[in-house]
C-alpha cells in the first residue's frame, strides 16, 4: 500500500506541513512493512491531480490492479476531479467511511449530483473480482476515529492524541509544533 502526500492541493485545502515534514511524519507513523511512504506527488511538484498519480503507478505497475483508497468527504465532488474518466477507467476506488449515517447522506448526494455514479457504486465487496477497474466501493472503517481535522485542533489547544497515533509520532508533531 503506497501512502502519497500531495504536493500542493487542487482544492481549497489548505496544507500547513511542508512535503518534506509530511513524508517525514508518514515514515514516524508507519511501521507496517507492506506500507510504503511515496514521495512522486512531492518529487513531481507543482499542483497534484489524481490522475497524474494513477497514471504514474499504472505504468509502474502495468501488470497489477489498482485500487485508490479515499475518504467519505470525497466522494460527493469525484467526478469533478481531472480526468475522473481516465482514473476510473485505471484503477477501482474504495470509499473508506465512519459511520452509516453519513455514508448515506454522502452517497445521497453524489448520485443527486451525478446519476452516472449509480451504476459504478456498490457495498458489495465482490465487484472487485469482477472488473480490475471502473467500480466505486463503499466499506465501513472502524478503526478510525478521528478525521485529521479533528487532530489538528486538538494539537492546537494542546490536547493529547495520543490514543490516535503512535506515541513517536505524536512527540514528533508536540516537538515541531507544525499545527
Amino acid at each position: 500500500m503506497h501512502f502519497i502526500p500531495t504536493n500542493i492541493s487542487n482544492s481549497h485545502k489548505n496544507i500547513i506541513a511542508s512535503g518534506v515534514k509530511r513524508i517525514e511524519m508518514l515514515n514516524i507513523a508507519l511501521s507496517n512493512e507492506k506500507y510504503l511512504v511515496d514521495d512522486r506527488e512531492i518529487l513531481r511538484g507543482g499542483i497534484s491531480y489524481m490522475i497524474h498519480t494513477v497514471e504514474s503507478i499504472f505504468k509502474q505497475f502495468p501488470n497489477d490492479y489498482l485500487y485508490l483508497i479515499i475518504g467519505l468527504d470525497l466522494l460527493t465532488n469525484i467526478t469533478k476531479w481531472e480526468r475522473f474518466d481516465d482514473i476510473i477507467g485505471l484503477c477501482n476506488i474504495i470509499v473508506s467511511y465512519r459511520k452509516i449515517g453519513d455514508m448515506m447522506g454522502t452517497l445521497e448526494r453524489s448520485i443527486a449530483n451525478e446519476s452516472s455514479l449509480k451504476s459504478i457504486i456498490s457495498t458489495d465487496p465482490a465487484i472487485f473480482h469482477s472488473s480490475s477497474y471502473g467500480k466505486i466501493y463503499l466499506e465501513k472503517t472502524s478503526s478510525v476515529k478521528i478525521s485529521s481535522t479533528e487532530v489538528r485542533s486538538k494539537l492546537r489547544n494542546k490536547e493529547t492524541v495520543s490514543k490516535f497515533m503512535p506515541p513517536q509520532l505524536e512527540e514528533w508533531l508536540l516537538k515541531n509544533k507544525i499545527y
